[in-house]
């Protein structure tokens, strides 16, 4: 009896033992500015990188530390300094994979931060966009919120041929192409799209939109959220449907028509995509949304449930099992609330992969696939 009780504090004790974690950075670069403030962003808090409750603050011993209360066996994060543009990145300015906590590492994480992705001297930076990618003449003005943007347009390797091509819109345009200006790995999107060309002849012009940097939270997100944030996407949602795809429709050779026009995205972006093409079905006809954050406010839903279908559309939705606990359900709702309006089983596509993480190696990965059902080629 003695030898079981023993047993059962012991097990207690560990459980204990991994109730909290606490971080500890034991280094910084040298370059770091001094009022800088630290977060962890990651699975934990839905990749927000500045939410303060993942503020790093100065321990008793005079380190920079954090503690999580009853973490889960393994999640997904990074360091950054506020925003994803001071993300943290290897000493030669290279993107890294994402730091991975798994409960047998113990309950104290030292990391070493090897440099910030602001503090890179952009000479560093070497471009991996190829050649088909080009910026736009000139920033896109958003006279709906009185700010700029920049536009990188990727065009088929049969471009100079008279024919017109399906556009593919997408949010997040840094993530596309270019290691350079991505915060966190690229999609690789232009040498997929060169690669679909060559082995199935599908050629199609896509137009990166860049996010606005701090203003991502509210561009990508239509509704506020429970704290009164974002809600700033309806009207990035017009500006899209409104100036943009008149400009690229005006001096690029388009296929303008609903069929032809796609909207994809990733996270807030996948939000964003599946808003915009619920909210404008006359000019979308095909939409992908990668890993939506359908979390951010009951909204999402409410969009659906009062949809009125009314001509032919197609809705992939993607999503990883080893992202958040509430993506798949959220996914799994929205699929059956979609079906519940009147999209029918060619309408719809629903990709879940067992090894799916929060990143763009799997959109990549997944954006052909995508584009393969979406165009009906094999």
């Amino acid at each position: 009896m003695k030898k079981i009780l023993a047993f059962i504090i012991l097990v207690s004790l560990s459980a204990t033992l991994f109730a909290q974690v606490t971080f500890i950075l034991k280094s910084i670069p040298e370059n770091t500015p001094r009022d800088s403030k630290f977060y962890l962003a990651g699975m934990l808090n839905k990749w927000q990188p500045n939410n303060p409750e993942y503020e790093f603050t100065e321990d008793n011993l005079g380190r920079l530390s954090l503690t999580l209360e009853a973490v889960p066996d393994t999640f997904e994060y990074k360091i950054c300094r506020g925003d994803w543009t001071s993300v943290e990145v290897d000493s030669a300015g290279r993107d890294i994979a994402n730091r991975l906590y798994v409960d047998s590492l113990g309950n104290t994480i030292v990391l070493d931060i090897k440099n910030w992705r602001d503090r890179i001297n952009p000479r560093q930076l070497v471009s991996t966009a190829s050649k088909s990618v080009f910026f736009t003449p000139t920033s896109i003005e958003i006279p709906q919120l009185n700010r700029r943007r920049t536009v990188r347009v990727y065009f088929p390797p049969n471009y100079s041929s008279s024919q017109g091509f399906p556009v593919i819109y997408m949010f997040d345009g840094q993530n596309l192409f270019d290691a350079s200006t991505a915060f966190a790995g690229e999609w690789r999107v232009d040498e997929i799209m060169d690669s679909l060309f060559e082995r199935r002849g599908l050629g199609c012009i896509v137009v990166a939109i860049y996010h606005g940097e701090d203003e991502r939270l509210n561009e990508y997100t239509p509704w506020p959220n429970a704290d009164k944030l974002g809600g700033d996407g309806a009207k990035f949602a017009r500006f899209i449907v409104r100036d943009l795809k008149p400009y690229i429709d005006k001096y690029y050779r388009t296929l303008p028509d609903r069929n032809n026009t796609i909207i994809m995205g990733s996270s807030l972006g996948g939000l964003m995509a599946l808003y915009t093409a619920l909210e404008y079905p006359r000019v979308f006809g095909k939409v992908g949304a990668f890993s939506p954050s359908l979390w951010w406010s009951e909204e999402a839903f409410t969009q659906i449930e009062k949809f009125r279908k009314r001509q032919f559309q197609k809705i992939y939705l993607y999503g990883g099992e080893k992202e958040s606990e509430s993506l798949i359900p959220n996914i799994d709702r929205a699929e059956k609330m979609l079906q519940e309006v009147g999209f029918s089983e060619n309408e719809i596509f629903k990709s879940i992969a067992p090894d799916g993480r929060h990143n763009e190696y799997y959109w990549g990965r997944e954006f052909p696939e995508a584009l393969k059902w979406m165009f009906g080629i094999q």
